[in-house]
């Protein structure tokens, strides 16, 4: 319903893309997203789902997992004790290209021997070995239309198992349901302003079908719409069977 959605993505940079803005605030607004992804990504749910899902546990080689843009690297802090609880070893490597965050991370990962991050570019995972599944969360929105198709190329390419990159959907509701929330529960960092650019900056279904027409294999990509205010991309790795299994 067109009333319900925003015409067009927004192309407005972010504030806290910007590599001269504010560490203090970077690195605020990277802490209060662990708020925001923890109530509202809807990313340990499709984990489950998707991901551990599909892993044993006590498997005698560790599954390789890869989050991509991964900030203060909540989601791999929680994967890592989630598959501990399940007996399911794991190694997980943290992406993200701003060194202040990287360093940042660095810092709570320090204690955690099998998560790593690295400071590095999504397209520089091309030079890098293949990862059994390889997510990412509220990272594609950061991109243009012409960038997204190559980094779902990439993904492609460089996943064992599966891969799923959770993003936010471009809707009037979640626009003014994040306001609220981001005007009485965020303060002193980029976190409000950026929230909601980003959902303007977000996707519909449509836009991610249309998206994935741009790559060098759509049939390997599946759209997908999640509670709340969540879309995501989807697919597995070439000698995987079976399929994904949808909406959430």
């Amino acid at each position: 319903m067109p009333l319900l959605t925003f015409p067009r993505r927004e192309t407005k940079p972010e504030l806290m893309d910007d590599p001269a803005c504010d560490e203090k605030m970077l690195i605020r607004t990277v802490r209060q997203f662990r708020l925001i992804n923890l109530l509202f990504s809807a990313s340990r749910r499709l984990i489950k789902k998707e991901f551990v899902s599909r892993m044993k546990p006590g498997s005698t080689k560790p599954y390789t997992f890869l989050d991509i843009g991964a900030g203060g690297c909540d989601t791999a802090l929680w994967l890592a004790d989630y598959c501990k609880k399940k007996g399911i070893p794991i190694r997980i490597t943290c992406l993200d290209n701003d060194p202040r965050i990287a360093r940042y991370a660095r810092r709570v990962i320090e204690k955690r021997k099998n998560i790593e991050l690295l400071q590095a570019s999504v397209f520089d995972i091309r030079t890098m070995p293949c990862f059994d599944f390889i997510f990412s969360n509220h990272f594609l929105h950061h991109f243009s239309d012409s960038q997204i198709p190559q980094i779902l190329d990439l993904v492609e390419e460089k996943t064992g198992i599966a891969f799923l990159m959770n993003d936010l959907c471009r809707s009037r509701l979640s626009y003014l349901g994040y306001e609220l929330f981001a005007l009485l529960f965020l303060y002193k960092s980029f976190a409000r302003y950026d929230g909601k650019l980003s959902i303007r900056r977000g996707f519909t279904t449509q836009d991610l079908r249309r998206l994935i027409g741009g790559t060098k294999n759509p049939e390997s990509f599946f759209a997908g719409k999640t509670f709340p205010g969540r879309v995501y991309i989807s697919g597995l790795s070439r000698g995987e069977s079976g399929h994904l299994s949808g909406d959430a």
